[in-house]
């Protein structure tokens, strides 16, 4: 597989970065990932935007602009040849080094960060999990996101044992939750409860999880679609009483949570809610224009 390293497309087995970048020795960056359609990036605009926002939070100044993300993402479909293929792209900056500064505390501007665009296909079971329904496991308060929640950093550690810890159990989604149980999100995704018709996700008002963009896009899509939905503050307790639970993020869409801690949600099969929502979201997709 080509990937797109600082400047240049090389091929990813033969890719390197610095011992001395701050992303490889403190986790001292950010990234952001999205869905390809027919080997055309989805609302590119936002993603780059929101790597501007949460780079200015960590005082990392992103050098690439959107114009210039579609040109290498172009370029990385172009010679991995991905015309008319879906796939997953993730852009990743860091902060760079300096071997003489291996721990810089002043005087960032003076580092090149690395930025890093990848291209890679999607999970082979995806359309399975979408169509069936997908395990999760809820899991305690130490696997939540560290500190900055709310910022894409690549400090995953956490969730990565959360997703394998999952895997483990035979499920594709681990549930994150923090004090008192409180449910927050999901390691890849955002989180959502129907009940009665309506549909519930976790309050992001505090900033103790990352609301994702698809997050935002699916309560549009409730509007839209006149279904009731809202922020709440929701335990662990409130999945057991759930008619439907379902997970969306950019790469996996809208997945269907048929199976919680073993236990079926509701008659264990994905829910009319979230097949009417899924059917709007791919309506959405399929339309022309940005969305």
């Amino acid at each position: 597989m080509i990937v797109y390293l600082d400047g240049q497309y090389v091929d990813g087995r033969e890719a390197r970065v610095s011992i001395w970048d701050g992303g490889f020795l403190y986790g001292d960056g950010i990234y952001t990932t999205l869905r390809v359609y027919g080997g055309r990036p989805l609302d590119l605009p936002a993603h780059a935007a929101r790597l501007v926002r949460h780079g200015a939070a960590i005082d990392l100044a992103v050098p690439v602009d959107e114009p210039a993300l579609e040109a290498i993402i172009a370029g990385l479909v172009e010679r991995n040849r991905w015309h008319g293929r879906d796939g997953r792209v993730r852009i990743t900056v860091t902060r760079g080094g300096d071997p003489d500064r291996p721990l810089p505390l002043d005087r960032l501007d003076t580092l090149t960060p690395t930025v890093l665009v990848t291209l890679a296909p999607l999970p082979p079971d995806l359309a399975a999990w979408q169509a069936d329904g997908i395990g999760a496991l809820c899991l305690p308060e130490g696997y939540a996101r560290g500190n900055l929640p709310e910022i894409k950093t690549i400090n995953g550690i956490t969730t990565l044992l959360a997703q394998r810890k999952a895997a483990a159990a035979g499920c594709a989604e681990a549930l994150l939750t923090g004090p008192d149980g409180v449910l927050l999100e999901g390691s890849l995704s955002n989180l959502f409860l129907v009940r009665e018709g309506a549909v519930a996700t976790p309050a992001a008002a505090e900033g103790a999880f990352l609301a994702g963009r698809t997050r935002e896009r699916v309560l549009g899509l409730c509007r839209e679609l006149g279904i009731p939905a809202g922020e709440a503050v929701l335990r662990c307790a409130d999945l057991a009483g759930a008619d439907e639970v379902f997970v969306a993020s950019s790469v996996r869409e809208i997945l269907p949570v048929v199976r919680i801690d073993g236990l079926a949600v509701g008659d264990g099969r994905p829910g009319a809610v979230t097949r009417r929502l899924q059917e709007g979201y791919r309506r959405k997709i399929a339309a022309a224009g940005p969305w």
